[in-house]
């Protein structure tokens, strides 16, 4: 018999709330966290799962998926026995992929949830932990935009408890070689090239899976052409010709999107090279004395110039809010300013509205960190230019200083470089008299 849960019934410090669903493996309630204050995913585990496969093997698997640590897997907070039932703790999300109408209409979020699906399967194969059950449902979306992935080490549960003979798995996403029982890393990498072709077309390959399926038409349209080769091969048949494993997915997505990403060439006859600007000239110069210093990483999409990540306006153009998405080093995004964040944060340091749900963890000793938060009371660490702390969200009382930006902005008191800037990176003041070294090589090179 499986026990009775309702909403508002308590599990140790957790108060159901409202079931979202069950499997063979458990059934999954939203909850609260009493002690934390904060809404969880709970996962009950059945009891004639517990009956079959035994505590220790439930525990072995509930450690495979607790090895995991990744932005792009799920994580595990809390796995315990409780009044005789035995509960995993995860990070409660938005929804899932298969309810998520806007993937199948933007190609954007769709190909970005599959590049995050990518990341997560990677790590996991680099553990060596398959997942043998992925789709859609497994695939669950956050409020910060990146997809993560659920449900690892709940297959050989599932398998040892109905005693089968083949691999567990889902009809229609199931490889060809794991139905016939001999699973491995390459048939999570064809279960994900079937998900990304129907996100994409909204027609899921059929077996025998022969190309190009129906709707291919609508997958050349909405992929990029550097992006189609790596699909259609980790959808493959033969497993022979498939990725071995997600890592070499993985690598092969990054390099189609770098290549996407880039400018096209120019066919045709070679042009002559227009002459640089003063601008570009000056900026170039800029990056030269001081890339490394202020961590000139990116450039503005506008004129070019060189970009910090910590910049709200470009000092050189003055375009304010520029996006750092696809671009930042950092594991997360801020939904707000879509600047990097780091999972342990609680809020985006670079603006106000940022405010993030943070992995319940304690922040590590940053080595890039100079300052401590205003607040006596908050452990938080300041990296060069945040605004605002990342855990308390206290606003940085001292303005910032740096060698290679000896003046102040009138408005903001920011640290400028008056020679080089027309704008405050800043607070995109526009200084009239700064660009005093821009207006000196522009009269040198017109003499």
């Amino acid at each position: 018999m499986m026990p009775t849960f309702r909403r508002g019934s308590r599990l140790g410090k957790y108060r159901l709330e409202s079931r979202l669903g069950s499997g063979a493996f458990a059934t999954v309630w939203r909850a609260r966290d009493t002690v934390e204050n904060r809404s969880v995913a709970l996962k009950i585990v059945h009891p004639q799962v517990e009956g079959e496969v035994g505590r220790a093997a439930i525990e072995r698997e509930a450690r495979v998926a607790a090895r995991l640590a990744h932005p792009n897997i799920v994580a595990l907070r809390n796995a315990d026995w409780i009044d005789g039932h035995f509960v995993l703790a995860t990070d409660l999300a938005q929804r899932s992929l298969a309810g998520y109408a806007g993937a199948r209409r933007s190609s954007r979020i769709a190909l970005r949830a599959i590049r995050d699906v990518a990341a997560g399967l990677a790590h996991a194969h680099s553990r060596r932990v398959l997942h043998l059950d992925l789709k859609p449902e497994n695939i669950l979306l956050f409020s910060d935009g990146r997809a993560a992935i659920t449900d690892f080490g709940t297959s050989r549960l599932v398998r040892r408890a109905t005693r089968t003979s083949f691999e567990p798995g889902t009809l229609g996403y199931m490889a060809p070689e794991q139905a016939y029982g001999r699973a491995q890393q390459a048939s999570d990498v064809f279960a994900l090239g079937l998900i990304a072709y129907e996100l994409l077309t909204g027609q899921l390959p059929a077996w025998p899976f022969s190309w190009p399926p129906k709707r291919h038409r609508r997958f050349v349209q909405r992929v990029p052409p550097p992006l189609q080769p790596v699909l259609r091969r980790a959808a493959t048949f033969d497993p022979r010709r498939r990725y071995p494993d997600a890592i070499e997915l993985h690598r092969a997505i990054e390099a189609a999107f770098g290549r996407s990403e880039r400018p096209p060439r120019r066919n045709g006859a070679r042009r002559r090279k227009a002459t640089p600007s003063v601008l570009a000239l000056t900026a170039a110069s800029f990056r030269r004395r001081h890339g490394t210093a202020l961590e000139l990483r990116h450039v503005c999409r506008h004129c070019h110039g060189p970009l910090a990540e910590a910049m709200a306006y470009c000092p050189w153009c003055g375009r304010g809010a520029p996006s750092f998405r696809e671009r930042t080093r950092y594991p997360l995004v801020c939904p707000e300013c879509e600047r990097g964040v780091r999972p342990e944060w609680t809020a985006c340091p670079w603006c106000y509205a940022g405010r993030l749900e943070g992995n319940g963890r304690r922040p590590p000793v940053d080595p890039r960190a100079k300052r401590r938060c205003n607040r006596r009371s908050c452990a938080g660490q300041l990296r060069p230019f945040m605004r605002y702390c990342p855990v308390c969200k206290a606003k940085t009382r001292r303005p910032w200083s740096h060698p290679a930006l000896p003046q102040r902005c009138p408005r903001c008191r920011g640290p400028v470089a008056r020679d080089y800037w027309r704008h405050c990176p800043w607070c995109g003041r526009r200084d009239r008299d700064a660009g005093a070294f821009v207006r000196r090589a522009g009269a040198e090179t017109a003499s």
